[in-house]
Protein backbone atom coordinates (compact mmCIF):
# COMPACT_ATOMS: atom_id res chain seq x y z
CA UNK A 1 0.00 0.00 0.00
CA UNK A 2 1.53 3.65 -0.78
CA UNK A 3 1.50 6.16 2.11
CA UNK A 4 -2.20 7.58 1.64
CA UNK A 5 -3.81 4.32 2.15
CA UNK A 6 -1.97 3.55 5.57
CA UNK A 7 -4.86 3.16 8.26
CA UNK A 8 -4.57 6.41 10.96
CA UNK A 9 -3.13 4.12 13.39
CA UNK A 10 0.05 3.42 11.29
CA UNK A 11 0.29 6.65 9.88
CA UNK A 12 0.81 7.74 13.98
CA UNK A 13 3.18 4.90 14.50
CA UNK A 14 4.89 5.91 11.68
CA UNK A 15 5.50 9.56 12.80
CA UNK A 16 6.88 8.51 16.49
CA UNK A 17 8.92 5.98 14.45
CA UNK A 18 10.45 8.93 12.55
CA UNK A 19 10.24 11.52 15.20
CA UNK A 20 13.01 9.00 17.55
CA UNK A 21 14.94 8.27 14.69
CA UNK A 22 15.42 12.60 14.54
CA UNK A 23 13.48 12.84 11.70
CA UNK A 24 13.00 16.42 10.47
CA UNK A 25 9.70 15.70 8.58
CA UNK A 26 8.44 12.79 10.37
CA UNK A 27 5.16 12.81 8.05
CA UNK A 28 6.48 10.87 5.34
CA UNK A 29 9.25 8.63 4.05
CA UNK A 30 12.12 9.44 2.21
CA UNK A 31 14.93 7.34 0.30
CA UNK A 32 17.16 7.95 3.18
CA UNK A 33 14.88 6.25 5.61
CA UNK A 34 15.36 2.94 3.82
CA UNK A 35 18.13 1.25 4.80
CA UNK A 36 20.53 0.21 1.72
CA UNK A 37 21.62 -3.04 3.25
CA UNK A 38 18.74 -4.30 5.20
CA UNK A 39 16.75 -7.61 4.50
CA UNK A 40 13.22 -8.35 6.30
CA UNK A 41 12.17 -11.84 6.41
CA UNK A 42 8.73 -13.01 7.96
CA UNK A 43 7.80 -17.12 7.62
CA UNK A 44 4.19 -17.59 9.00
CA UNK A 45 3.71 -20.83 10.56
CA UNK A 46 2.47 -22.67 7.51
CA UNK A 47 6.05 -21.93 6.12
CA UNK A 48 5.07 -19.19 3.82
CA UNK A 49 7.25 -17.00 3.56
CA UNK A 50 8.21 -13.34 2.33
CA UNK A 51 11.76 -10.90 1.98
CA UNK A 52 11.90 -7.44 1.55
CA UNK A 53 15.08 -5.85 0.29
CA UNK A 54 15.76 -2.04 1.75
CA UNK A 55 13.13 -2.56 4.50
CA UNK A 56 12.78 -1.90 7.99
CA UNK A 57 9.67 -3.21 10.59
CA UNK A 58 8.20 -1.42 13.38
CA UNK A 59 6.19 -3.98 15.55
CA UNK A 60 3.08 -3.24 17.59
CA UNK A 61 1.79 -5.24 20.21
CA UNK A 62 -0.30 -3.32 20.93
CA UNK A 63 -2.14 -3.67 17.88
CA UNK A 64 -0.80 -7.15 17.18
CA UNK A 65 0.72 -5.89 13.84
CA UNK A 66 3.49 -5.81 12.40
CA UNK A 67 4.36 -3.16 9.48
CA UNK A 68 6.93 -3.12 6.75
CA UNK A 69 7.56 -0.59 4.97
CA UNK A 70 10.07 -0.90 1.90
CA UNK A 71 11.33 1.17 -0.48
CA UNK A 72 10.22 0.04 -3.68
CA UNK A 73 7.30 -2.02 -2.48
CA UNK A 74 5.14 -0.27 -0.70
CA UNK A 75 4.22 -0.73 2.97
CA UNK A 76 2.71 -4.03 4.31
CA UNK A 77 0.78 -4.86 7.37
CA UNK A 78 1.19 -8.74 9.06
CA UNK A 79 -0.99 -9.70 12.19
CA UNK A 80 1.59 -10.06 14.60
CA UNK A 81 1.18 -13.64 16.74
CA UNK A 82 3.30 -16.53 18.19
CA UNK A 83 3.99 -18.08 15.34
CA UNK A 84 5.58 -15.72 13.02
CA UNK A 85 8.88 -15.83 12.39
CA UNK A 86 10.35 -12.15 12.02
CA UNK A 87 14.10 -11.55 11.26
CA UNK A 88 16.01 -8.50 10.02
CA UNK A 89 19.12 -8.72 9.04
CA UNK A 90 21.90 -6.45 7.53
Amino acid sequence: MRHEDLPERWKLKLQEYLKAKGSTEPVRLGASDFPLDSIVRIQFEDASNVEFHYAFVIEAPELREVAVFTEHCGYHLFPLYEGLDLSVSN
